[in-house]
Order: C-alpha cells, then sequence, then structure tokens
C-alpha cells in the first residue's frame, strides 16, 4: 500500500523510501543509498520520535547510523539470528518509522511544540481576536482561529506574520504583506530593515519568489539569536515545490492536522513546515 506519513510522502513521495519498504537491495545505511533527500527525512524522524539531535544534512553518517541502532534497539528491531540492531534502515524498519510517524502527524503536539494543533491555539483572552472583515476565513465562533498557527517563538526579535489576519496578534505577532496588490491595508515589509526578524510565519498563502527573498531579508542573523519560519497551509493551497521552503533553513517539525470542518478529505488536512533559518 506504500508510506502514509506527511515526512515521507509530502508534498510527493520520496521514491527511495518506497523503494526501500519492499525491496531489500534498496535498504539505506553508511555507505549503501547513504546521502540525499531520503536520508533527510530519515533524519528529521529520528529527530521527532526519539529525540536523536541529528544535523539534518542529507548524509548518512556515523551519527545517522547511531540514531538508527539507537532506535531499533530500543524496538526490539533485530534481523534473523540477531540480538542487537544492525546500522541499516531496511523494510522493516522504515514501515515502523512510518507508522510511528503517522501517529505522530495524527496526534496533538505538546503545548512545547512549535504551531498550534487545534483552532484554540495557546490559552488565551479568545473573546479580543478580530473578527470579520479583517478575517475572512474565520473559525466557527467567527473570530480569528489559530489552527496551525506558531506557539512558543523565539520572540527576541519582531514577530511578522505574512498576510495575516490577525490570529497570531495575541501571541505578539503583526501582520504584514510583501506585495502592494495582496496588502489589503497591511503595512508592507519592504518597510522593515535587514535582520528585524526572530519569528516569521506564513499562514494558507503561496510562497512567491518576493515574499521568499523578503522573508531572507528580514530574517534575525544566526549571530544574534536566528529566525524561525512557519509555514501552514492545506494541500489546495500547498503549491510551491518544497525545495523553497528547504533552501531558507532546517526543518525541525512537520506536522499534519486534520481540518475539523472536513475530517475524512485529506486534501484539506493542514500541513505545517517549522525551519530554523540559515
Amino acid at each position: 500500500m506504500g508510506l502514509k506519513s506527511m515526512l515521507f510522502t509530502s508534498p510527493d513521495p520520496d521514491q527511495q523510501l518506497e523503494d526501500c519498504l519492499v525491496s531489500d537491495p534498496a535498504h539505506i545505511g553508511e555507505g549503501i543509498n547513504g546521502i540525499g533527500e531520503h536520508v533527510r527525512r530519515i533524519q528529521i524522524a529520528l529527530n521527532e520520535l526519539d529525540d536523536a539531535g541529528l544535523e539534518v544534512d542529507g548524509r548518512f553518517g556515523e551519527d545517522t547510523g547511531d540514531a538508527v541502532e539507537d532506535y531499533k534497539n530500543a524496538r526490539n528491531i533485530f534481523a534473523p539470528g540477531e540480538t542487537t540492531a544492525n546500522r541499516i534502515v531496511g523494510k522493516g524498519t522504515i514501515k515502523i518509522l512510518d507508522d510511528e510517524l503517522n501517529v505522530l502527524e495524527k496526534s496533538t503536539p505538546l503545548p512545547t511544540s512549535f504551531v498550534s494543533p487545534t483552532e484554540a491555539g495557546l490559552p488565551h483572552a479568545h473573546q479580543q481576536c478580530p473578527t470579520s472583515p479583517r478575517v475572512t476565513v474565520p473559525g466557527p465562533d467567527g473570530r480569528a482561529q489559530h489552527l496551525g498557527s506558531p506557539i512558543n517563538p523565539i520572540g527576541n526579535a519582531m514577530k511578522i506574520n505574512i498576510y495575516g489576519e490577525g490570529e497570531t496578534d495575541y501571541i505578539g505577532f503583526a501582520d504584514f504583506a510583501t506585495e502592494p496588490q495582496f496588502a489589503n491595508g497591511r503595512p508592507m515589509t519592504s518597510t522593515l530593515v535587514n535582520g528585524c526578524a526572530s519569528d516569521i510565519c506564513v499562514r494558507s498563502s503561496p510562497l512567491s519568489a518576493v515574499t521568499l527573498n523578503e522573508i531572507r531579508r528580514i530574517a534575525q542573523s544566526a549571530l544574534v539569536g536566528g529566525c524561525r519560519f512557519t509555514y501552514g497551509s492545506n494541500q489546495e493551497t500547498f503549491t510551491t515545490p518544497r525545495a523553497d521552503i528547504l533552501s531558507l533553513g532546517t526543518v525541525i517539525q512537520q506536522h499534519r492536522i486534520a481540518n475539523p470542518t472536513a475530517p475524512n478529505n485529506p486534501q484539506k488536512d493542514f500541513e505545517v513546515w517549522v525551519v530554523d533559518m540559515f
């Protein structure tokens, strides 16, 4: 049936991982199919499932081998005749990784996570959140809803919500636009100085070349604390090539959150990517 988790399949399935699921020669390890996007996704999986602390560089080196070995030993994933795990991701390992990721992506992230798993967001005075006409897609109470919006930002500089509708006001973000034809009264990021933002988010809006360039320009340098970028949308909006998001930095979290208004329509599931920018 193939892999199911968002990390391994979205926006497009990774053929190397799909092959690993069904073919022994396609297993992945140190020096064995050990460089590429498929390795990057495995590294993110190990970081999310086991807090492995790996650098997500797409290279299956010693540290990744250690993390695979630890992951397999903790779950008794042994080859026939073995009493300790090897350092290879094969058919059984990739299936268990995928199954655990699928459960994690459909579960409620902890409050210490980086995105809100519900329309409610963090506890706050929601009755003060904005309504129409500022909000074009409100929640059931007519106010801005917070599904997939940032929580626990870095917060040591400006927090910018590009094309926001007030859904992150309560956590200190300010709405801006990057292109005047879509501003609708929002101030322009062009008025901001370089490196002013510790947190940037875009929600349910395509990532144009102009927007990507502005994100890079206003992101705070790693020398003074860095910048975290959060992008969320459903599949109908998620048309930007993943390479554009990856070009901004290292993906530290990916989530798929069921849309409460369409729980049985995966195309409307909300996908969220959290990136520590370079």
